[in-house]
């Protein structure tokens, strides 16, 4: 690839492996100032054609508008920092201090503290300005970026639907910043940009950093950076991509390349949000999958990527405990669905793809409970989360051991992202054992009311905590905060800080190995790359010999062994020699160390210890028998079939962290004959694996338990045929249509199985389904909708979303099949009977008219079959359809006088301007709209006449509000320049007494059912992420079950066009100085005339008088300030309709 030039370079103040010594602030220097250090672009653009910097030789997508990026707005220094401090809740005996803030340092991505205590940041200003979000975009976006396959394929859709537009992607940037300490008062002096220019159309977010000695790693789409200081200079003159190609797909903004963060064998570990990869390896390998997130894992120099695990949604950052076992907190999908901790297991499938997120109902995610923790009927090829926890997780962290005693031991620190700072922070909780995985075993909320993107140890014992201050854009503001406590041991701190900052290439090595035991793991990790790099095979091989020696010690000695023979792979008297001294631990009293042993075997290849792995498929222990089954899967032991059967016999589908090993095994090591071979196997959980292993190796040999006894497996194949997919079982797929189905998740399969193959007998069947009275109704109007979209099918797959095109079908053949079941459909209850006349019609199957004719002029029947009858009439004979609207009387209004309307606005709108205009006078509010809106649609003076009519009842506050936004719109569409002026000069005069004015017509005259669909459905508002309505919904936001009887329509609708006017009790931030000279920060917990009750981060309750008040500033509301940016007015005053509706309540007791 041609290397990014614009991308700045990296400087370091420090020799290699020193404590860092930089230049106090001079005298005549304010200590306040912010000193930044960027290299000047003609110096950077000078030093690389001089050939100072080295280039990756790889070819990866780029784009050509690369530019000089805008210099970024970063808000003043100010009181807020310090005045922030005080309101954020942490417990007692922690103490809490300011470490940086704007201007050094804004918009905190994410962050690494080094062994120096210099903390780096990765600094975004692109949010919204260059990094996107499909929610921002129309249909043609969605389906290009659903299309993409690689990022050059995104880079050509940007261009293409964007034109000259195009440019403004690549015109501010983010930036990597480093901060320091230089006096030693815990604060930040020294502020350096030190690498900038990442704004090219095909960048993301950087939003992972990691400093380990002389080199700096770097995660931004679509590349991982690798930055070296090769000659101990304090300078980064090197820099290259050591792989490219991640983020294949716009998705969501914040799903980026992150959590970059060396692991305990030595690998670089990173993720990726849902946005895809498509990456060729430096082995020539193609790592491709454009629909989930991932989680990587690679060595220093890049070299041997792979991916350790998928199906994420959004996995920001990765943690081990310390038995080396990998946790994310995985994002929810904004639909009532929970976020959830993720014990990440190697090869593992969360279930998550990225098209779910533009179904309504998210689809598999939510229908087949993927996200819930572990249950028997959930898919089987799922690794499930161990709990639901948080609402926005981002930066995450494992207690190293020292800094706060006992208080964090064994804990993980989370931050629960929430868009604002009064019900956002960092969370903790701890894991207990679960047979081979775990469970939640006890959480809290230690730091709270701060916006938290990152958290991390520093090497004093700290924790340092970013803070995003406020929204979801980016204020041009940041702080980093540094927190400690009195439960600190000092010596034992200082003695850590000193070791992490040495060099420990000149530790002595008696040293290194008593500090594998150290009670601080960041000096255990130490020690043991140390003596990695080394070589010190025997010293290892000690430890892990010595009964005597600590357990970690132990566990440590393993993984450094592990490192130096994955590093020695043509050393083969290195590997027997090691091998031969380790088999005896596979023997150990301790099940903890034996599943190591296990691990180890697997990890380093000893196929001689294959027949004792083997024995230990049946150990007491759980770890031991999933590391055993991953051992025998990694090195391809056939032999081991019959006792990983045995395993997952007697597992019984109960852990799913054994299933997940079993299926392993039989994918990597079993010939697919053999495992279709357990089709006959009694058990149903042995038979589920197969067909797991099966869908892993993309077998069509799935097809042999379609037939099962047990509905779970017969789902399961379905799912491995059509969601993996293997195209050549679809027809088996297909043919299961024939036999009896309830499951849904089996039923939709097999139905989309016959509308993709697409054949006459695929129709006939989906025809004969369709009238089945037996079958499910949702089911059978899935088939029936089927047939009518078989002319024209969506590129969007019916079942999952994915882009899998299908090639245009004649509509005869779908016709055809539904012709011959109509007549009996019609007799069917109301749902059936109504799909099938709008399928019918709209497949041209002109044997329904007449019958619908008769139901029009039936007024015995329903207003909703009359009306779904004239508008399938008018699709099949405009004519007839015509002459029946026409005659259709005005009063009473209801349904088939909408009806009515649309017929006649579409097949004869000159003709009906008199009866459009008469119908604006209706009883009906919708018929008075839709009115409005057909006159509208005509370019008719007459019609003009009456929408003029309407404005100067409108400017004279006479006009109905159910219909004031529709007679504006007309006005806009009909009306001259200088007439609609004068209704922007009225909204204008409007606005100084009330601020709603722009959307004032939007109140009334919704319709609640479109309403709630956009609550609940529409991606681009998310509102179920926040909101909890009954018991659907996240926490994030206040819960409004029953806000329609607590507000009214102007509340309402000023909570979503100006949500920072009034925020909702327990959600309100505030700062207030009161006349003595104190400040009182916290959450406002009511307000009156008379008082302002603050809830202090200590929990106390302060009460002021407003007489008393100084200053107040207030923080600023969680909601999106551009909400209305992404719906239209109509859906604006929908929306409100429905919130408007939310009275009742099944439980008052559950409404705080």
């Amino acid at each position: 690839m041609p290397e990014n030039t614009d991308a700045g370079y990296l400087s370091m103040n420090r020799p290699p492996n020193t404590r860092r010594q930089t230049p106090m602030t001079s005298p005549s220097q304010d200590p306040a100032s912010t000193t930044i250090r960027s290299t000047p672009p003609r110096l950077f653009l000078l030093a690389f054609h001089l050939g100072l910097f080295s280039v990756s030789n790889g070819l990866h997508a780029a784009d050509p508008l690369r530019g000089q990026p805008l210099q970024p707005d970063v808000a003043a220094a100010s009181e807020e920092a310090e005045q922030a401090v005080a309101s954020i809740r942490i417990p007692d005996g922690w103490s809490i201090d300011l470490f940086a803030a704007e201007p050094k340092v804004a918009n905190i991505v994410a962050m690494t503290v080094d062994p120096h205590g210099q903390v780096y940041v990765c600094e975004s200003y692109r949010q919204s300005r260059g990094v996107t979000d499909n929610r921002a975009h129309d249909e043609p976006w969605l389906l290009a970026d659903l299309a993409a396959r690689t990022v050059q394929d995104r880079i050509d859709y940007h261009h293409r639907l964007l034109g000259d537009a195009a440019i403004t992607y690549a015109q501010h940037d983010d930036r990597i910043r480093r901060l320091t300490d230089n006096n030693g008062d815990g604060r930040a002096d020294l502020s350096e940009v030190i690498a900038n220019g990442f704004n090219g159309i095909e960048e993301g977010t950087g939003a992972g950093i990691l400093v380990r000695g002389d080199t700096l790693y770097y995660t931004c789409i679509p590349r991982l950076w690798r930055f070296d200081d090769a000659n101990g200079d304090g300078q980064f003159e090197s820099k290259k991509a050591l792989s490219d190609g991640y983020g294949v797909r716009v998705a969501f903004r914040g799903h980026d390349l992150h959590g970059i963060i060396k692991g305990p064998d030595g690998r670089l570990y990173f993720s990726i949000g849902d946005r895809g990869y498509h990456i060729t390896t430096a082995e020539g390998k193609v790592l491709s999958n454009p629909a989930v997130g991932a989680v990587f894992r690679c060595e220093e120099d890049g070299s041997n990527l792979e991916v350790f695990c998928n199906g994420l949604r959004n996995p920001q950052e990765l943690a081990c405990n310390d038995l080396g076992d990998w946790f994310t907190v995985d994002n929810n999908s904004d639909s009532g669905d929970k976020a959830r901790i993720v014990h990440l297991l190697q090869g593992g499938d969360s279930g998550w793809r990225m098209y779910y997120q533009y179904l309504p109902d998210r689809g598999p995610f939510n229908r087949e409970k993927i996200w819930h923790p572990y249950h028997n009927e959930q898919p089987a090829y799922l690794n499930p989360p161990v709990t639901n926890f948080t609402d926005g997780p981002s930066g995450l962290a494992f207690y190293p051991g020292t800094g706060f005693g006992d208080a964090l031991k064994d804990k993980f620190l989370i931050c629960d992202f929430r868009g604002g700072p009064a019900n956002s922070g960092v969370r903790s909780f701890e894991l207990a054992t679960n047979g081979a995985t775990y469970r939640l075993d006890a959480d809290d909320q230690p730091i709270w009311q701060v916006l938290a993107t990152d958290i991390e140890f520093g090497p004093d014992g700290s924790i340092y905590v970013s803070d995003w201050v406020d929204g979801w854009e980016g204020l041009g503001k940041g702080r980093i905060y540094r927190i400690t406590s009195d439960q600190q041991d000092q010596d034992l701190t200082r003695q850590v800080a000193d070791l992490l900052a040495a060099d420990w290439s000149k530790r002595d090595a008696d040293k290194l190995v008593a500090d594998l035991a150290h009670v601080d793991r960041r000096v255990r990790l130490e020690a043991q790359w140390e003596l990695a790099d080394r070589q010190s095979v025997d010293r290892l091989v000690a430890v892990i010999g010595d009964q005597s020696a600590e357990r970690i010690a132990r566990i440590h000695a393993s993984w450094g062994l592990e490192e130096i023979l994955r590093h020695s792979p043509d050393d083969d008297a290195l590997r027997q020699q090691v091998w031969k001294a380790t088999r005896q631990w596979l023997q150990d009293k301790d099940g903890v160390l034996r599943a190591a042993a296990v691990k180890f075997a697997g990890e380093t290849g000893d196929r001689e210890s294959s027949s004792r792995l083997v024995d230990l498929l049946a150990d007491p222990s759980p770890r031991v028998r999933y590391f055993a089954a991953m051992a025998l899967s990694q090195m391809k032991i056939p032999g081991g079939f019959a006792g990983v059967v045995v395993m997952l016999e007697k597992n019984a589908n109960k852990d799913p962290a054994l299933r997940h090993a079993g299926v392993m095994f039989l994918a990597n090591a079993v010939d697919p004959n053999k495992v279709t071979s357990l089709a006959k196997h009694p058990s149903v959980a042995v038979r589920r694996a197969a067909v797991v292993a099966l869908r892993r190796m993309r077998s069509e040999r799935v097809t042999d338990f379609l037939n099962d006894a047990d509905p779970l497996v017969v789902t399961e194949a379905a799912r491995a045929i059509y969601d993996a997919p293997i195209p050549v079982a679809l027809m088996p797929l297909a043919e299961r249509i024939a036999h009896p189905m309830t499951d849904p998740a089996l039923v939709r399969r097999v139905l989309a199985a016959n509308y993709r193959i697409g054949g006459a007998r695929q129709a006939e069947s989906l025809a004969q389904y369709a009238s089945d009275e037996t079958a499910a109704t949702d089911m059978r109007i899935e088939a029936l909708q089927m047939l009518a979209a078989w002319g024209r099918p969506d590129p969007r797959d019916r079942v999952l979303n994915d882009y899998r095109p299908i090639s245009p079908r004649l509509p005869k053949i779908a016709a055809d099949a539904l012709r011959p079941h109509v007549d009996r459909m019609l007799k069917s209850h109301p749902e059936i009977r109504d799909q099938a006349i709008k399928s019918a019609s709209q497949l041209g199957i002109q044997q329904i008219a007449p019958e619908l004719a008769r139901r029009i002029q039936d007024t015995g029947r329903s207003d909703d079959q009359r009306a779904s009858a004239l508008l399938a009439l008018a699709r099949l004979d405009s004519q007839q359809a015509v002459r029946i609207a026409t005659e259709i009387p005005d009063e009473p209004a209801g349904r088939i006088n909408e009806a009515a309307l649309e017929v006649l606005s579409r097949h004869a709108a000159k003709k009906s301007v008199p009866r459009f205009i008469e119908a604006t006078k209706s009883s009906s509010m919708k018929v008075r709209q839709q009115a409005w809106d057909a006159l509208a649609s005509l370019n008719d003076p007459t019609a003009a006449e009456a929408v003029r009519d309407a404005v100067d009842r409108y400017l004279a506050g006479q006009l109905d509000a159910v219909v004031e936004l529709n007679v504006l719109e007309a006005a806009r569409k009909r009306l001259p320049p200088d007439q609609t002026a004068l209704i922007d000069q009225h909204i204008e005069s409007l606005q100084s007494d009330e601020p709603l004015a722009p959307w004032w017509s939007a109140r009334d005259g919704g319709d609640a059912q479109l309403g709630r669909r956009l609550f609940f459905e529409k991606t681009e508002l998310s509102c179920v992420r926040c909101h909890k309505v009954d018991r659907t919904g996240g926490e994030v936001g206040p819960e409004l079950t029953d806000i329609g009887r607590t507000k009214d329509r102007r509340y309402l609708l000023e909570a979503i066009c100006l949500p920072d006017a009034q925020i909702a009790k327990g959600f309100e931030t505030t700062v207030v100085a009161d006349i003595d000279g104190h400040v009182h920060t916290g959450i406002v917990v009511s307000e009156t005339d008379e008082s302002l009750v603050i809830l202090g981060a200590d929990g106390r309750r302060t009460v002021l008088h407003p007489d008393d008040i100084e200053f107040r500033k207030k923080g600023k509301s969680s909601m999106p300030a551009d909400l209305t940016q992404s719906m239209t007015m109509r859906e604006l005053r929908d929306l409100v309709a429905y919130l408007s509706t939310l009275e009742a309540v099944e439980d008052p007791d559950r409404i705080e």
